[in-house]
């Protein structure tokens, strides 16, 4: 258990460093510049994320609604011997319907952190 003291206090001295280093910097005139910089820019920033999210949230709302019709269409049909393998068969064909709407989503998700990476680099801010 001391072991475990003595990283724990020095992660937190090194955070407080770090805000404190934070802090500072921004109460300059080039903080106060990036400050103001930041301030014009996020309202742009916040929208594009927020329509990137609302496309890829109606793709993921789309192919819900898909496969809940599949699923009624499927639940109206009489049951036959063979409604074990349609089972199977239905249950891939939900599996595959999310996937394909968890990568849609990722691909959003992926263009609006390039846009968004490509304004702050037109801003001048670094980005990693």
């Amino acid at each position: 258990m001391k072991n475990d003291t003595i990283p724990r206090s020095l992660f937190f001295l090194a955070g407080a460093a770090s805000g404190l280093a934070l802090g500072y910097y921004l109460h300059t005139e080039k903080g106060r510049a990036l400050r103001e910089h930041l301030n014009e820019n996020w309202e742009n920033w916040l929208e594009t994320i927020g329509e990137q999210a609302q496309e890829q949230l109606n793709v993921l709302l789309q192919n819900l609604n898909q496969v809940l019709e599949d699923s009624a269409l499927f639940s109206d049909q009489p049951e036959e011997p063979a409604a074990e393998d349609d089972d199977n068969d239905f249950a891939d064909d939900v599996l595959e319907q999310v996937d394909m709407a968890e990568t849609a989503f990722e691909a959003g998700m992926a263009k609006a952190r390039a846009s968004l990476q490509q304004k702050l680099a037109k801003a001048g801010l670094a980005t990693d």
